[in-house]
């Protein structure tokens, strides 16, 4: 199949390499080039040849997002809009049950005019007779009722990380109920839900996604998706570690070495999840000193020092890659030095989103792969009460960051939107037209168009282990998408973040 342009196709963001058209040959690009110079060298040969009024690009590769949790609050009605407590309450009765609990989509309580989630005793002044979870954008941390914090502890047997004065859970606890929730979900909703969140990616121009910490049940029904053929674009999963001596390294093992082995599949299994730390919303993360905004409060860690490093042992021994979840500076210390003691480990950090500057120099040593979400910036515009203007230097150094390691861009759908040109927008603009209160002061931690692009797809790529992905060169997996203009020949940021992605659809198997 001859697939050409009639302005430009960017084959590659880095280096920059334009065509006039590509060659695909069933799932893969087999050449790319002047449209009469590769007209001339399929003479003789049959082959269907599709035109595009568009700009033809690589299709962007999300390398930590959540498409079981995207789809999970797509069913439950998407994203809350609410300007207080009161009017999060009183539509709690429009809340899909699931398991007989009330689970209202996830709600950003910086929106709120209260700027917190609510307490168990206001939740209980709508809803007593019914368990309700109302779960933080974050996705660490939830609000529960008197009812829910009753099955919470049967379920639980002991809740460890919670503020049960408040109603609030958190981290490991949280993840737990909701594993368990969900688990009365039905095979076939299971799947809907996982359908729904893969379905968005596509709608934005996302042709492969990280799915960052799944649930084994989560991992089988994909599995299910992709012999069907059923799955809508690419998946790279990352198995939950839950902890303990008892977690099941084979079975993540034999995933690996199972969805990498057939070629044609769209589901593959790249190692596991340690979420180490929490988040900057709810102050779970772990910082090295107190928060600005609650002294004596630093966050916390959901594994040790000694149990990460096992993981890391383990996780080298078998070569399986391991992506750790790191938001504070004080949580990035430990997984440094744990790695630091770990040779042959296939390492990638997630967030990164506190980084001082001796720890700058400790990354460009260890060479992991760092997964940053550029569109935090414009979502946490409170950073500056959490950690002070004397931190405010060390969140979010993009630019920094991607000079001394391989930054693969992301979402972490649905905390972030899953538009991409949200996220390129981001990390052009530091939030710099949206209210930002530190954007001017850490603009040389911007980056160009041209480098966000290339984060946010041949690094994607890279993150991901499947360097196929974010590119049309020849041997680069055929995901192309028509964008509504040509994104670095545009010099207004607002028109970059008004840019749209269309997947397009081949007809695979055609010569």
């Amino acid at each position: 199949m001859l697939v050409r342009s009639k302005r430009r196709v960017i084959a590659n963001y880095r280096p920059l390499v334009v065509a006039e058209s590509i060659v695909v040959h069933g799932d893969e690009v087999v050449a790319v080039g002047k449209y009469e110079d590769v007209k001339r060298a399929l003479a003789g040969s049959e082959y269907t040849e599709v035109d595009s009024e568009y700009v033809l690009a690589p299709g962007f590769v999300d390398a930590h997002a959540h498409p079981d949790s995207l789809g999970y609050n797509l069913v439950l009605g998407g994203k809350m809009e609410a300007s207080s407590i009161k009017d999060v309450l009183e539509r709690l009765g429009e809340s899909r049950a699931i398991a007989g609990w009330v689970i209202p989509p996830r709600l950003d309580p910086s929106s709120l005019r209260e700027g917190r989630m609510p307490y168990y005793w206001e939740i209980d002044t709508y809803v007593r007779d019914k368990p309700v979870l109302l779960q933080h954008i974050s996705g660490h941390m939830a609000s529960l009722n008197s009812m829910g914090l009753e099955l919470a502890r049967e379920v639980l047997g002991q809740i460890k990380f919670g503020d049960l004065e408040k109603g609030w859970i958190y981290e490991e606890d949280l993840w737990r109920l909701l594993t368990h929730i969900r688990s009365s979900m039905r095979e076939p909703e299971l799947e809907e839900a996982l359908l729904l969140g893969l379905r968005e990616f596509e709608s934005k121009g996302v042709t492969a996604v990280g799915a960052a910490g799944l649930s084994r049940r989560e991992v089988e029904a994909l599995k299910r998706l992709d012999e069907e053929g059923k799955l809508p674009i690419r998946v790279y999963g990352y198995v939950m570690y839950t902890g303990g001596p008892d977690f099941d390294f084979d079975y993540v093992e034999k995933l690996v070495n199972e969805t990498w082995k057939n070629s044609s599949s769209k589901f593959r299994v790249n190692g596991l999840k340690v979420i180490l730390d929490g988040a900057l919303g709810p102050r779970t993360a772990y910082l090295s000193d107190d928060y600005s905004d609650e002294p004596g409060r630093r966050g916390f860690l959901n594994y040790s020092e000694e149990e990460l490093e096992k993981v890391f042992a383990e996780a080298s021994r078998r070569s399986l890659q391991v992506a750790v979840h790191v938001i504070g500076d004080a949580a990035l210390e430990v997984a440094l030095r744990a790695a630091r003691r770990v040779r042959s480990l296939r390492l990638r950090l997630e967030h990164v989103s506190l980084v001082r500057d001796d720890q700058l120099r400790l990354l460009g040593e260890l060479g992991p792969v760092l997964v940053v979400q550029p569109h935090f910036v414009i979502a946490d515009k409170w950073i500056t009460q959490r950690v002070g203007w004397g931190r405010v230097w060390w969140v979010y150094r993009f630019k920094e960051l991607e000079s001394v390691a391989v930054t693969a861009y992301s979402t972490d759908a649905p905390v972030e939107p899953v538009d991409p040109f949200e996220t390129v927008y981001a990390a052009v603009t530091r939030g710099l037209y949206d209210g930002v209160d530190y954007a001017r002061a850490t603009l040389r931690n911007a980056v160009t168009v041209a480098e966000a692009l290339a984060h946010y797809t041949v690094d994607a790529g890279l993150a991901l282990g499947d360097p196929r992905l974010g590119c049309l060169l020849p041997g680069c997996y055929a995901d192309i998408v028509e964008l509504s203009d040509d994104p670095l020949l545009q010099y207004d940021p607002a028109k970059v973040r008004g840019l749209k992605a269309r997947v397009v659809k081949l007809i695979k198997g055609s010569k």
